[in-house]
């Protein structure tokens, strides 16, 4: 994560004082409100890289014996650091076992797998996509892009229709979504679009610099589904099916983009006024505890 991003979400949303985030970042107190305050952030210089020759001249065979070993254990036979330590002994490796831990962890944390939790708390969550859909737009048959945001607890949709799948248009949808609502969830959660990612470094991010942009801005955590899993953010994804089949059927018709766009978010505003949970809340009634 950005550090930028991490200095004003510490502040503005965490609620800690700035000497509190100097301390836990190593930073000056003018640093921090100088970030603090401006509504552009730009680039702080990374620390220089300390250097561990230890752990970069044993790393690679730390890794070698533990992907060989993976395929050879058990539940209750599993690798241990000390066992990897023995083994670099045996080789003649001078390394100590804190550094051997050091790496067995790293190592396994970079492969633990993540999980989207399926239990939503109220303005924690929202997720996004593009859907591909048909319009008659001045009486000729096109295909055009729909932006939607979906609130996970509520399950309030906001979508707008776009003529490009493109990083403007990505953009554009998020400020359009957080000015509807009145509001900006915690976290929202992407497939890894190149909207907003430029490199996938499994388990992180390497985030496209407007992206970081709008959410250092907004204060939003980013969060991705894993390559290729769409279901990690199935709620949207079936919810843009849906509003293809609800309201968009027949194709909608209009002489503008813009026109079609706002009929459809105001169809989907009254539709929220209606639908019911198990519980017989509305979906509005759900989003004004968001």
């Amino acid at each position: 994560m950005d550090q930028v991003h991490v200095i004003r979400h510490k502040v503005l949303v965490e609620g800690l004082s700035r000497r509190e985030v100097a301390q836990q970042l190593g930073l000056s107190r003018n640093t921090v409100r100088k970030y603090v305050e401006q509504d552009e952030p730009g680039r702080i210089r990374p620390a220089i890289k300390r250097q561990r020759p230890v752990l970069d001249r044993v790393g690679p065979r730390v890794e070698e014996l533990l992907e060989a070993w993976s395929s050879r254990t058990t539940a209750k036979q599993r690798i241990t650091a000390t066992r990897v330590h023995q083994q670099l002994v045996s080789e003649g490796v001078a390394v100590g076992e804190t550094s051997v831990r050091k790496l067995v962890r790293q190592w396994r944390r970079l492969r633990t797998e993540g999980f989207v939790p399926l239990v939503h708390r109220a303005g924690d969550e929202a997720q996004v996509d593009f859907f591909e859909v048909t319009l008659d737009l001045a009486e000729q048959r096109v295909k055009r892009w729909m932006f939607l945001l979906r609130l996970m607890y509520s399950g309030r949709d906001v979508a707008w229709l776009y003529d490009r799948c493109d990083q403007t248009a990505f953009l554009d949808g998020h400020v359009r979504a957080f000015a509807h609502l009145g509001g900006v969830p915690t976290r929202c959660v992407y497939d890894n679009l190149s909207a907003a990612v430029r490199r996938v470094l499994f388990p992180g991010r390497v985030l496209t610099q407007r992206f970081m942009a709008l959410s250092t801005h907004y204060l939003f955590e980013p969060c991705f589904a894993r390559v290729g899993t769409g279901h990690d953010k199935g709620g949207v994804e079936g919810r843009g099916k849906g509003i293809r089949l609800q309201h968009l059927v027949p194709v909608p018709a209009g002489e503008t983009l813009e026109q079609v766009s706002a009929e459809l978010l105001e169809r989907l505003d009254t539709q929220a006024q209606r639908r019911r949970d198990a519980q017989g809340q509305t979906v509005m009634q759900r989003f004004a505890q968001e």
